[in-house]
Order: C-alpha cells, then structure tokens, then sequence
C-alpha cells in the first residue's frame, strides 16, 4: 500500500511516502522517504518583506506586514467558513443587581469618571468633544494612541465638522492636511468619465491628526490608558466597572465601545454572527508617478473576473499622497458574501499588481512601493446597532453607523459627531443611561439602510444571470443621470448621504433612459432584497417629509416637556434629520 501525504508548513512542501507494510510473525516494517521541496513565494509576499513596517497603528488599515496581512487573512477565512446563525461567543459584557460599593472593587481602582471610552485610534475624536463640554473621560487603548502613515481622504466641509466641536482649530486643520488634488474622477469601463471638484480631494495625515487631537485631550483634563486592553465589564445600577488586562479596574457612568468592527462587545450583542456583507480592500502607496495631480473616486477598469474561485467585481480609488509630488496610494476593493469561495487578501493583492500598472499607465519595475495597505470591513443590514446594555454604547465602526459601501468610517464619524456629542452629554447629564434611552443615539435611518441596495448590485454574484458588464453599465447611467441633475443630486451621493428627492429624480432618470437595465436589476439583487428596499425607500420619504414640516411644529414646545421626554423627542428629530440625509449642506 502507498499513501502521498503533502503538507504545506511555512512555504516547504512536505512529501511524505510510506510503503511496504509486510505482515509476519507480529513484525511491521515500513520505509519513511521525505523530500522537502521549497514552494516560490508570493509577488505579494516577495514585495512586503522588502518594506520597512515601523509606524504601524491600531485601527483598520494600520498595519502593513506580510506576517498581519497573514493573519487579517486568517480571520478572513474564519468568517468565511462560519455557519450561519450565532455561535458561542465570550461574555465580556454582564449585568449585576444592586450598587457597585455592595460589591467591592479592590485596591486596584484607577478612578472613576464620567465616560470611559475602549478604542483610541477613532475613539479620541469623541472622547475629546465630550471633554470640551466638560466631562470627565478616560480612553482605554490597547496599543498606543497613534494615527497610521497612510492618509485618510476626506473633503474639507467634513473636516470642518471638527472643528465646530472644539476637536480641532481651523490652524490646526490646515496643518494636518498632507495633499491637496483636484479634480476628481468617476469613471466606468471605457464607458467615459465624470468629472467632480473638491471630493475627497484632501489627504489628511492621520498620524499628525490623531496626536493633535490627543494633546488636545491630555489638556482638557483627559486620562490615557495605553497598552491595556479591555477583559470584562459588570454593570451595577449605578456604575459600569471595567476590569482592565494588567488587573486594574475603572469606573464609569458610561462606557462607550469604539474598539471597531471587530470589538469583543459587538461579537457579543450579535451573537457572533457572521456578517452580511464585506468589503475587502487591497493597495499600495508607491513612489514614480509622473501624472499625480488629480484622483479618482471610484473607477472600474474591467467586468466581473475570476480572482482565484471567486467571481469579482473590482473597483478603484486613486489620490495623490501627501509624501512627495511623484508619490500615489491605489486602492483596488470589492463587495462580496463571506462564503467558502471568497478570495483572500493575498489572492485580491496578487491582481492588483498584474491589473494597477495598466489602471495607472505606469510599469511596476518604476514604481517603488513604499506600503501596502489592505482591510476587510463587515456590514450588517440591521444597523446602526441598538444598545443591548445599560450603561454601554457603541461608536464609530462598532455601532454600523458607516456607509455599507464605504470603507472606513472616519467620514461617517465627523459627520456625527456633533450630534453624538450633544446626545452623550445630555444623557449623562439627565441619567438616561438606561439601554432603551441609549438606543435612541444609534436610531434606525432609512438612508443608511436604503444604501444596502447599492452594495448588493455592486457585488458580483457566484452564478452570473446578469451580464458581467451589468454593474459597470448600471452605474455609469446613475453617475450620467446625476450629473445632469446637477451637483445638489451628485455630490450627496459621492459623500455617502443618500437623500430622497435626489435619489427619487435619479431613478426616474434612469428608467426613463435607459428601462432595459430594469430586468437586469431585479436578477441581480433579488426580489425580497427590492421588497425590503422598498420599504426603506418610503420610510427615507417619509423622514424626509418630518424633519422639513413637523419638527419645526415640535421643536419649540421641546423645553417644556420632562427632562426624559424632552431628550427622547430631541433625539428622534436628529433621527428624522439625519435619516433622511437633511443634515447635508452644499
């Protein structure tokens, strides 16, 4: 009998032959031959070895080793083969009857504050407006509070959302901004371009950024915990009282979970499904670009493709980078299912260095790379996430608040965070730390939930229906049809913010040029997946219709009513505003 065994262990492939069994007299004898041949590693992997990885931070897309890259993947191809349903998941968050001086909390008690806040990358930006109001807050990170190398791209009306906060000052926004580009492109398959100003057309350092804002938190009266990581929280019914890695504990009023899409708290309150949908982001910022002034949006150079089992649909982004005029990060990403046939990260990043030179119109034998960067970002369609506890609250990418066709949520953050900010403080101030008064900051908003249509026809489904040019084609007739609606249509939508006339007048646009696509449309979403989008497309028209002619009824008579019930009705009025996309401004 011969057996092969081939074992793959650390880029050796191992052959191992057994043969030769004989049977006699109680005697086995057998003949072990191994031969270890060397299995050629990845461009991929031959690429980042050669790159210095110092300046790695916490939060999605801070790290850009070959060894991190290995392990985002791992965690990749573990959701991919989760079952359905929940699964057993550890209890970091419990709930205890009575006041937490019935229980005793040790000699090791750090201190006791208002606001203690998990996640500093994101997190701090929160934690420093609410200091400003003057609140007592602590951050707890596990690493160091540090802002990555590679810049955030934003445009300047949301950077300026900061600063009406007193997170930042306008000197210090010029400050942290590395580039400045313009135009800005949307283009899709050879089907022609569309032309924007002043989208996503500054890239802010997020190192500078981050640390600015820290330095403005320490001299608010702060209180940094780095290097210490979050083990559990008990809620007593006065205090939430967290117990720390390095055996400290801290106290609270409220504790607010920024630690991201992959927090130990949001595992726990989803029961540790698997996600709807991801979002997987491959990419590089390389030096030897000569044509570097403008970027693009999004761009699609190709139909659906085959990236190892999987069909794709790929898109691009593309910005100048702050670190010299020849210098440009590319990002390459796409939408899919987490399912067994999904491609890694290293698959997507080895098509990024066959298909980026053509994009880019540049050889990779004159670039000099000088990062990669990659991320997978999860979205769930109920979102954003109700509070499962008194006394916690999540944020930022842990409450689902971004775009489920955005990647990142630094633009989402500043867009709420005025809002969140004031609702904070006022349930502090009122003791509304209750879960159901907490809900109300994370409220349902039918635009965010409207934009789960728009991931779901931009996803390349594993059995093709549709022709593989049917996204390509979709979605240049909508950017068409938006841009002869003008920019009060087009520039909402390119900053994530659906709103109900522009997107009412752009899909009668586009069924009155292009019907035939419609089909198209119902193959490849689905019928229950229009059905449901129905019903957040009215709920989005009728939010619309609330914050434009009831809340000016309601708003004045606020004052009046009991300190609960005026900041129940405060917060459902943001929710009509900003769930219908009101809080925009051209």
């Amino acid at each position: 009998m011969v057996v092969l065994q081939i074992q793959q262990l650390n880029g050796f492939v191992s052959y191992i032959s057994r043969s030769r069994t004989s049977r006699g007299r109680g005697r086995r004898a057998s003949t072990t031959v191994c031969v270890q041949t060397q299995v050629a590693p990845s461009r991929t992997q031959r690429i980042m070895e050669k790159l210095a990885v110092g300046g790695e931070a916490g939060g999605a897309g801070g790290a850009y080793s070959y060894n991190a890259l290995k392990r985002l993947d791992n965690i990749w191809s573990n959701i991919c083969t989760q079952p359905q349903g929940p699964q057993e998941t550890q209890q970091i968050v419990s709930r205890v009857s009575g006041l937490s001086q019935d229980y005793g909390m040790g000699n090791n008690l750090v201190g006791t504050f208002d606001i203690a806040l998990c996640g500093g990358t994101l997190g701090i930006f929160l934690a420093t407006a609410l200091c400003a109001k003057g609140l007592r807050v602590a951050v707890v990170e596990r690493n160091a509070i540090k802002g990555r190398d590679q810049e955030w791209n934003i445009s300047r009306k949301e950077m300026k959302e900061l600063t009406e906060v007193g997170v930042l000052t306008e000197e210090e926004i010029e400050d942290v901004i590395a580039a400045k580009f313009n135009p800005n492109r949307c283009g899709f398959e050879n089907l022609g371009d569309i032309w924007v100003e002043d989208i996503l057309n500054l890239g802010v350092s997020p190192a500078r950024l981050v640390e600015t804002v820290k330095r403005r938190f320490v001299s608010l009266g702060g209180v940094i915990l780095e290097d210490c990581s979050l083990s559990s929280i008990t809620i007593y019914d006065d205090l939430a009282v967290m117990q720390l890695s390095k055996g400290d504990i801290l106290s609270s009023r409220l504790v607010i979970d920024a630690m991201g899409n992959f927090s130990p708290i949001l595992k726990q309150i989803k029961g540790g499904r698997k996600p709807d949908g991801m979002c997987l982001v491959v990419g590089s910022c390389a030096h030897g670009f000569k044509e570097n002034s403008s970027s693009d949006v999004i761009y699609s150079s190709s139909s659906v493709t085959k990236v190892a089992d999987a069909n794709v649909q790929l898109f691009w982004e593309a910005f100048p980078a702050g670190s010299g005029p020849l210098d440009r990060t590319t990002y390459m990403f796409t939408y899919t299912e987490p399912q067994s046939t999904s491609p890694s990260l290293e698959d997507l990043l080895e098509e990024y260095w066959k298909l980026m030179p053509k994009y880019q119109g540049v050889s990779l034998d004159e670039l000099e790379i000088l990062r990669v960067v990659y991320g997978i970002f999860p979205t769930y369609k109920n979102s954003p996430l109700q509070a499962a506890f008194d006394r916690v609250l999540q944020f930022g990418d842990a409450s689902g608040i971004q775009s489920p066709v955005s990647f990142g949520g630094f633009g989402s953050l500043t867009r709420h965070l005025g809002r969140l900010s004031n609702g904070i403080y006022e349930a502090i101030d009122g003791d509304l730390l209750d879960s159901d008064s907490l809900s109300k900051l994370n409220p349902y908003m039918p635009n965010l939930s409207a934009s789960w249509l728009f991931q779901r026809a931009m996803s390349a489904k594993q059995k093709l229906d549709v022709s593989p040019s049917f996204t390509n084609e979709l979605l240049h007739v909508n950017f068409s049809c938006m841009q002869r609606l003008g920019d009060p249509v087009l520039r909402p939508f390119l900053q994530d913010v659906i709103q109900f006339g522009p997107l009412a007048k752009t899909l009668g646009l586009v069924m009155l040029n292009k019907p035939q696509i419609i089909p198209s449309i119902f193959k490849q979403v689905g019928i229950p997946v229009l059905l449901d989008w129905s019903v957040h497309f009215f709920m989005l028209g009728l939010y619309t219709f609330l914050s434009a002619y009831i809340d000016p009824v309601i708003r004045p008579s606020l004052e009046e009513l009991p300190l609960k019930t005026k900041f129940q009705w405060k917060r459902r009025l943001e929710a009509w505003k900003y769930g219908a996309g009101l809080d925009y401004e051209l």
